[in-house]
C-alpha cells in the first residue's frame, strides 16, 4: 500500500505531459500485477482514427519502445481493427475479463475509457490471468479519475484559452525538447500570421474577430498531422512545429494550410488569407532565434503580396536575406 500511495504521489506531481502516461500506466502496473498493461491514445481523423500506444508495460518491464509520436499515422493500429475498444471509447463503459484467444487457459482482456480533458481519447488495456476484482476495478477508476483532473491542470496551464491551442509559455518550455527528439526527420517552424486583422476586428468587432481565431485553429487542427504542435503566440500570430524529411515537403504541409484557410468563407468576413514563413530547426537553435527567422520569412510575404508561404532558407538562397550574423540571427538587405 506503501508503494501505491507513492505511485500515486508521483502522478500527481508529474508536470511533464510526455512522462505523465508512463507515470499512470506504472502506476497501474504497480497495484493490478498484470500480464501486460498499455495506454492507448486515439489519434487522427475521425474518418480514419488510429490507436497510439503511449507507454506499456509486460511482465513487469516497461514495453520498448514504443509508438514514438512522431510515427506516420498510417503505420499505427486503425481504430475499426479493434472494435472492442471503439465500443469502450464510444460507449464510456469498461469492459471486462475479453477471453483474448480460444483457449480455455487464455489471458483475460479488460478495457477501461481514458480522459483526456473533456474527451475521451484514450484506452487502457490490462491482460491478466484472472478477472479483475472489485476492489482492482475501483483502483483503475480512482488512478484514471487523478490522471484525468492531472491532464486538466496541464492543459489549463499549456493552452490558450480562446483557441485550445498550445500557448507561448509552452513553446518556449517544450522547444529543447522537440530540438532533441528522436528521429531521422528534420524539424521546421513555421509563423502563420492573419493578414488584415486589425481591418477585421474594426469592421465586424472583437466577438466576430475571436470567431475568426477559433476558425483559423479548427483550420489549423484539420490541416496538420497528429504529432505536429501548434501554438497561438496571441494576436493573430500561430507557430506550429512539424517534422518534415525535406524543405519540399514542409513548404507543401505549410501551402495546404495556407490554400484551405484561402478557400474557406469565415461567417460574416468571408474569404481571410494569412502569410506563412517557415524555417528549418538548427542543432544548436534557440526558440528565440528559429523564430526571429521564420518572422522575417512571414515579414517578407507580407511585403509582397501577403497570401503566400515563404522559406527563410529559400530567400537565403535567392540572396533576398544575408546569413551574416550572430548566433543564428538574419539581417535583411
Amino acid at each position: 500500500m506503501h508503494d501505491l500511495l507513492g505511485s500515486v504521489v508521483s502522478l500527481t506531481g508529474c508536470r511533464d505531459r510526455d512522462r505523465i502516461g508512463a507515470t499512470l500506466v506504472a502506476v497501474l502496473a504497480d497495484g493490478l500485477q498484470p500480464l501486460a498493461l498499455s495506454l492507448l491514445r486515439r489519434v487522427g481523423p475521425p474518418e480514419d482514427a488510429r490507436l497510439l500506444r503511449q507507454a506499456g508495460v509486460r511482465g513487469g518491464q516497461p514495453l520498448e519502445p514504443g509508438d514514438p509520436p512522431w510515427t506516420p499515422l498510417e503505420a499505427l493500429t486503425p481504430l475499426d481493427d479493434r472494435p472492442w475498444h471503439r465500443e469502450v471509447l464510444e460507449r464510456g463503459e469498461p469492459r471486462l475479463a475479453v477471453a483474448v484467444g480460444r483457449d480455455g487457459g487464455a489471458p483475460l482482456l479488460s478495457l477501461f475509457p481514458v480522459w483526456f480533458g473533456e474527451e475521451r481519447c484514450g484506452v487502457v488495456e490490462v491482460l491478466t490471468e484472472r478477472p479483475l476484482g472489485d476492489e482492482q476495478r475501483r483502483l483503475v477508476t480512482g488512478v484514471l479519475t487523478i490522471y484525468r483532473h492531472q491532464i486538466g491542470l496541464l492543459d489549463y496551464s499549456e493552452h490558450d484559452t480562446l483557441t485550445g491551442l498550445l500557448n507561448r509559455k509552452t513553446f518556449d518550455d517544450q522547444f529543447l525538447k522537440t530540438l532533441e527528439a528522436g528521429g531521422e526527420a528534420a524539424r521546421w517552424l513555421g509563423v502563420i500570421d492573419i493578414d488584415h486583422f486589425k481591418r477585421v476586428n474594426d469592421d465586424f468587432g472583437h466577438l466576430i474577430g475571436d470567431e475568426v481565431l477559433l476558425l483559423v485553429a479548427r483550420l489549423l487542427r484539420s490541416s496538420f498531422r497528429h504529432d505536429d504542435r501548434l501554438y497561438r503566440f496571441g494576436g493573430e500570430e500561430f507557430v506550429v512545429l512539424l517534422r518534415a524529411d525535406t524543405r519540399e515537403h514542409a513548404a507543401l504541409a505549410f501551402e495546404r494550410f495556407r490554400a484551405r484557410m484561402q478557400g474557406f468563407r469565415f461567417p460574416q468576413v468571408g474569404a481571410v488569407t494569412a502569410s506563412v514563413g517557415f524555417t528549418r530547426l538548427r542543432p544548436l537553435d534557440s526558440a528565440s532565434g528559429a523564430f526571429e527567422r521564420a518572422d522575417q520569412a512571414v515579414y517578407h510575404a507580407k511585403q509582397n503580396g501577403r497570401n503566400q508561404v515563404r522559406c527563410h532558407e529559400a530567400l537565403v538562397d535567392e540572396g533576398l536575406f544575408s546569413a551574416a550574423g550572430k548566433s543564428g540571427d538574419i539581417e535583411l538587405f
